[in-house]
């Protein structure tokens, strides 16, 4: 197995696109996945697009970067990162990248001549198809999101709806990474025969209760304490905007519960104006971003990890990663009851569901029929058992990587390079 494995990651050249940030946005399955690759021998590049611009200063002209060895999960990754010259002028920055994406991705293929391209995102993942057809390479579409969702303004949203569509329909595989996702793009025109779940993988992780310990120490928590966690990006819909403001209404009658927001976001300036402007400073704690190894201490420190989104578009189909890596650390789950999470995770007792964020704090406190923190916390230990014993009997990483570099591997062989 190991030398099957071996030789599906040799040699092979690998270009990915993306339409945001690969260095500063918070890593997620395709980082882990193809920085994998890249220290395994495959040659992966990957375009990507400085997504929060306008908040940075800069000349108008930003001109071609390239970065080597980025990396989020592996110090040895061998990822080259371009970001094509682009306007940094509103109306047409997305369009000059664009542009550049278009001559990027012809001087790659005639140069460096890639075996497989595998497009994430909609603006450039067409670009990308357009140029694969053109040089006649294979295109892979990897979902891992319902990408026009994202879109605020309706007229865009259905624009965004149609090309990531037509990009699905067009594609010569489609992976995505749950069940739920599975439906989501046969609903959008992903044909049977060309569609393919490769999971989120899962690490095999013991207890670490010495870990946990000394992350609760570090964040000020004491044993006598209920810790809730969120971690992750701050969307508008992420339900911590509501949630915090529930803990500013009501915190007070619950001082054994805090709450741990690790990551930024949308909502990161405006959640820590609510929590100064409640007094709730040590209830809730704000981490800001950390680095990908100092993350898994502080789930080890919680007790229940918190997903209480919206129940949108965006959410109705996913399996967001911090559930699984809530999972992985043997830790309870809240969580919004999301169609998808429950396809994926069916009668699992550690997942204890919600309506809405602001049932979060009376959940909490109805897992033991008590308001004694002890007690609460042990229901929190044996609930997230059963969350590391349903998360163990699924596919790790290893398994998952080798699965997805052969499918990328057989595309490839589809359409030899001339």
């Amino acid at each position: 197995m190991a030398a099957d494995r071996a030789f599906a990651y040799r040699r092979m050249k690998i270009l990915a696109t993306q339409e945001t940030d690969w260095i500063s946005r918070n890593p997620i399955i395709h980082h882990r996945l193809l920085e994998w690759l890249s220290t395994h021998g495959a040659d992966v590049s990957v375009i990507d697009y400085d997504i929060d611009w306008a908040s940075k200063t800069g000349p108008l002209m930003q001109r071609r970067q390239e970065f080597a060895g980025v990396h989020k999960y592996f110090a040895d990754s061998r990822i080259r990162l371009v970001r094509p010259a682009m306007i940094r002028l509103a109306p047409i920055a997305r369009l000059s990248w664009l542009f550049g994406n278009w001559r990027e991705l012809r001087a790659m293929f005639h140069r460096a001549k890639p075996d497989v391209v595998v497009a994430y995102g909609i603006s450039n993942a067409l670009v990308a198809l357009a140029a694969s057809r053109a040089a006649g390479r294979p295109f892979v579409y990897h979902v891992m999101d319902a990408l026009h969702t994202h879109a605020e303004s309706p007229p865009v949203r259905i624009v965004a709806r149609l090309i990531e569509s037509l990009t699905m329909r067009r594609a010569d595989r489609v992976i995505v990474v749950s069940q739920g996702l599975a439906r989501y793009a046969a609903g959008m025109g992903a044909p049977a025969d060309r569609l393919t779940v490769i999971p989120i993988g899962v690490r095999r992780i013991a207890a670490d209760p010495g870990a946990g310990a000394r992350a609760r120490a570090q964040l000020g928590v004491g044993e006598g304490e209920v810790l809730l966690l969120f971690v992750g990006w701050q969307y508008v819909f992420s339900g911590l905007r509501e949630l915090v403001a529930d803990f500013a209404r009501r915190g007070r009658d619950v001082p054994w519960l805090r709450l741990a927001i690790v990551g930024r976001g949308d909502l990161y300036e405006e959640l820590q104006q609510v929590r100064k402007a409640s007094g709730l400073e040590r209830q809730i704690i704000m981490t800001g971003q950390v680095p990908v190894d100092d993350v898994a201490p502080l789930i080890e420190a919680a007790d229940f990890g918190l997903l209480p989104a919206y129940r949108n578009e965006t959410m109705e189909y996913l399996v967001p990663t911090k559930v699984v890596e809530y999972m992985e650390h043997g830790k309870a789950v809240i969580a919004t009851r999301l169609p998808g999470l429950e396809v994926e995770f069916a009668s699992v007792p550690g997942i204890v569901y919600i309506e809405r964020p602001g049932d979060t704090i009376d959940r909490v406190r109805g897992v033991a029929q008590t308001v004694d923190p002890a007690a609460i916390r042990a229901v929190a230990r044996r609930l997230g058992e059963t969350c590391r014993e349903a998360i163990q009997r699924r596919d790790d990483w290893e398994t998952v990587t080798a699965k997805f570099a052969t499918l990328l591997r057989d595309e490839a062989g589809k359409k030899r390079l001339g």
